[in-house]
């Protein structure tokens, strides 16, 4: 008895822990497939995009913005516009070769017009008197040019410092550095001349479209969508060659939509009415189809009534609507009156007119 039990125990031991073993060497189930999230067509990368464009705003808060706010209080009024002109005046070499090779010789000599002008009777482009003289500035790059021969945009890319590009503007940007006549001069301390022009460049260009951009997306749903919207329509623009930035209309300036007038029109009486009938006919008619449709007593729809109903369909072009309203409404035929009976009522002159 005791050696049956022993036995037992022993077997119940080897099979708890063959099964124990079992259950720890068997591998672990696959994880479920997680679906991909859909991506916007042009815009591949979009998940690192929103990362670095979360990493930008970032930086803007805490980093850039009080810093642009230094350099805005340390360059008030003429000082700071000054250093504008100055900045675009030394980009205008890089917008008239850009000009050339888009074959667009009226904007290049606009541009090669206000640089001379500016560097000379400017002082180096500190007075911007070329747009007082009808010479406005235009921006162009090497990016936009590619665009004009065809050169596909590329994925969309956010750079946190950089901002919104695509891959064609970022080599565009590159090429654009190396047509700046200023990196080929040689002279002294260029590298800091030239970070300081960088980094006083990029200040300049956030405090000039920090109002803009703070209006563009202030009660954007998805700021993110909307500045790469933007941006790749008003790069479009400058391609096809319609101009400035694509600006938004204001609230205040959308027309206000007038109400229709209560009650029943021909439009919705009548959906197949033809639009060649003159305003007054459509009046009428509106008036007669208002009349029709308070008729629902089963008698007393007279046949001139009819008539005038089939002549107006054929009118608006609706004579099916029309008949099959009245073959609902006509009312059913009566008994045959008696031949001692009073004889029918004569017309009614008026309705007999108004045919």
């Amino acid at each position: 008895m005791r050696r049956n039990a022993l036995v037992a125990l022993v077997g119940a031991v080897v099979v708890c822990g063959a099964s124990a073993a079992n259950a720890q060497s068997a591998p672990p189930a696959p994880p479920a497939p997680v679906a991909a999230a859909p991506h916007t067509p042009g815009d591949p990368w979009e998940h690192l995009n929103r990362i670095n464009y979360a990493i930008e705003n970032a930086l803007d808060k805490h980093v850039i913005g009080p810093i642009a706010r230094i350099y805005t209080a340390l360059t008030p009024g003429p000082i700071g516009r000054g250093i504008h002109n100055a900045l675009v005046n030394l980009s205008e070499p890089s917008v008239f070769f850009n000009d050339m090779l888009q074959l667009r010789f009226k904007r290049a000599g606009i541009t090669a017009g206000r640089f001379v002008t500016n560097t000379t009777i400017g002082v180096l482009g500190l007075v911007d008197v070329a747009n007082k003289m009808g010479l406005p500035h235009h921006d162009n790059e090497f990016g936009v040019t590619l665009g004009r021969y065809g050169v596909y945009a590329g994925p969309y890319i956010f750079l946190p410092v950089g901002g919104p590009t695509t891959v064609r503007d970022l080599v565009g940007t590159g090429v654009d550095l190396l047509m700046d006549p200023f990196h080929w001069l040689r002279f002294a301390s260029q590298v800091e001349i030239n970070g300081t022009r960088l980094v006083t460049g990029g200040l300049d260009f956030r405090n000039s479209n920090e109002g803009q951009l703070n209006t563009l997306l202030a009660d954007a749903t998805d700021p993110y969508a909307t500045l790469r919207s933007v941006y790749l329509q008003n790069k479009q623009s400058q391609i096809d060659g319609e101009g400035a930035p694509l600006d938004l209309p204001a609230v205040d300036d959308v027309p206000a939509v007038t109400p229709a007038p209560p009650g029943p029109t021909a439009a919705n009486m009548f959906p197949n009415a033809s639009s060649e009938a003159q305003p007054d006919a459509v009046q009428q008619a509106a008036d007669d189809a208002a009349a029709l449709k308070l008729i629902v007593q089963p008698e007393g729809l007279a046949s001139a009534d009819m008539d005038r109903a089939a002549e107006l369909g054929r009118t608006l072009g609706g004579l099916r609507d029309v008949e099959k309203s009245l073959a609902v409404q006509a009312p059913q035929p009566g008994p045959v009156q008696d031949a001692d009976a009073a004889p029918a009522a004569a017309p009614d002159p008026v309705l007999a007119s108004a045919n």
